[in-house]
């Protein structure tokens, strides 16, 4: 139901006043710019099992961080539409497909390799919500990521700490994304 004017909201209208009450999806930027961080802090202080499993588990803390400053910030009730809040669910939920693979990196000690798939999965993962959202924040931080884990990983002849370094890419990336969009 479109609240301008009572009747069905189209996909334009829809996204428009989700981009509007979620402020661009900051809550969730800002949340896992944090946790992103925190694994990049603990790997630095602790070391790259440390720091990588932060990485893997991070979520656990990132969502309901971003849940709730997104509830907090809210500029009103969340737009209903069953169809785009199923696909929101399913762009959520589809980066969860890596984590086999990511928990075959982590056991077998291929730990710059399993920050990396997870930085990468971000990326692809955030590509869509600058069209949910109708933002380019997502794709400049999807980019930034991206080439960032690509550079520390070409660049990586002593694996010891890159990636800490590729959390604190992440990290720093999806803060200022969160910062810009809550701004904008």
């Amino acid at each position: 139901m479109n609240t301008a004017t009572g009747g069905p909201m189209d996909v334009q209208d829809y996204l428009r006043e989700l981009a509007q009450v979620n402020q661009n999806g900051f809550g969730f930027l800002v949340a896992y710019g944090l946790t992103w961080l925190t694994a990049a802090l603990l790997g630095r202080r602790f070391g790259d099992r440390v720091g990588t499993y932060a990485a893997l588990f991070q979520g656990m803390v990132g969502l309901p961080l971003g849940l709730l400053l997104t509830m907090t910030a809210a500029q009103g009730a969340r737009p209903d539409d069953p169809t785009l809040n199923a696909l929101s669910i399913y762009l959520s939920m589809g980066q969860l497909l890596v984590l086999p693979f990511v928990i075959v990196l982590v056991a077998r000690g291929r730990h710059t390799m399993a920050v990396a798939t997870l930085a990468v999965t971000l990326a692809v993962h955030f590509v869509p919500y600058s069209w949910l959202y109708s933002t380019p924040i997502y794709l400049v931080v999807a980019a930034i990521v991206a080439v960032g884990t690509a550079v520390l990983v070409a660049r990586d002849s002593q694996p010891a700490g890159t990636g800490c370094r590729i959390c604190a890419v992440t990290g720093s990336a999806l803060l200022l994304g969160g910062v810009i969009a809550f701004a904008s």
